[in-house]
C-alpha cells in the first residue's frame, strides 16, 4: 500500500470508507438492472399443432410483442439510465478518498430509487398511455439524476476529492445531470397533455450534450 493510500484509509472515519459504500452500491445496481427484465410481460402460452398452427402462433406472438412495445422501450431506457448512473457513480468514487456524511445521506434516496425503478417500469408495461405511469417512471429517473448531481457537488464541497481531481469537471457534470433531470420532469408533465411522451426520452443523449455545453458555459473555473 502506498503512502497516499495509507493516509486515505486513516483519515476516513468508521463507516465512511468509500470502498465498502461503492461495493454495496454496485450490488444494488446489479440486482435492480437484472430485475428490470423480470417485469417484462410474457405471453401466457401457445398451443401445439401443425405448421398452420405454428404460423398462427408466430403471428399471435408478433402481435403480443407489438402491443408491449412500450415496456421494451421502458426497459431499454431504464437499463441505460441505470448503466449511465452507475458509470457516473463508479467514475466519481475513483476520484475520492472517503465518503462525506453528505454523500452518505444522498445514497439513501439514490438507492431507494434504484431499487424501485423496476416497479414503474412494469407500470409502463401495463399502460404506456397512462399519464400516472409515465409520471412515476419519469419522476424516478429524474430523481436518480438529481441524486447523482448532488453526489458530485458533495464531493467538491466536502473536500473529499483526491489530489489532482478536476473539480471543475465535477461541477459541470452536476449541471448536466440536473438539466437532464429537469427534462425528464418536463416529459412527466407533458404526459398529462399528450400521448407518445415515452418516445421523447430517446432525446436524452441530445439533452446530455446540451447540458455539458451549458455546464461549461455557466460554471466558472
Amino acid at each position: 500500500m502506498t503512502d497516499t493510500e495509507s493516509s486515505d484509509v486513516t483519515t476516513a472515519a468508521p463507516g465512511l470508507t468509500h470502498e465498502r459504500v461503492g461495493m454495496f452500491t454496485d450490488a444494488v445496481f446489479a440486482i435492480a438492472m437484472t430485475l428490470l427484465v423480470i417485469e417484462i410481460p410474457r405471453p401466457e402460452g401457445h398451443s401445439r399443432g401443425d405448421r398452420g398452427d405454428r404460423m398462427a402462433m408466430a403471428r399471435e406472438l408478433w402481435h403480443f410483442l407489438g402491443e408491449n412495445a412500450g415496456i421494451f422501450l421502458a426497459f431499454f431506457i431504464a437499463f441505460m439510465v441505470l448503466w449511465a448512473t452507475w458509470r457516473q457513480h463508479h467514475r466519481l468514487f475513483d476520484q475520492i478518498t472517503k465518503v462525506s456524511p453528505g454523500m452518505l445521506r444522498i445514497h439513501i434516496p439514490l438507492l431507494i430509487l434504484v431499487v424501485l425503478l423496476p416497479y414503474p417500469t412494469a407500470l409502463i408495461g401495463e399502460s404506456s398511455l397512462n399519464p400516472l405511469s409515465v409520471t412515476l417512471f419519469a419522476g424516478a429517473e429524474a430523481g436518480l439524476l438529481f441524486c447523482q448531481a448532488g453526489l458530485n457537488l458533495s464531493v467538491v464541497r466536502g473536500g473529499v476529492a483526491r489530489p489532482g481531481t478536476d473539480t471543475h469537471h465535477l461541477r459541470v457534470t452536476a449541471v448536466m445531470l440536473s438539466m437532464v433531470g429537469v427534462f425528464w420532469l418536463i416529459t412527466a408533465a407533458l404526459s398529462w397533455l399528450a400521448d407518445g411522451v415515452p418516445y421523447l426520452w430517446l432525446l436524452t443523449p441530445l439533452i446530455i450534450l446540451g447540458g455539458n455545453r451549458a455546464g461549461r458555459r455557466f460554471v466558472t473555473a
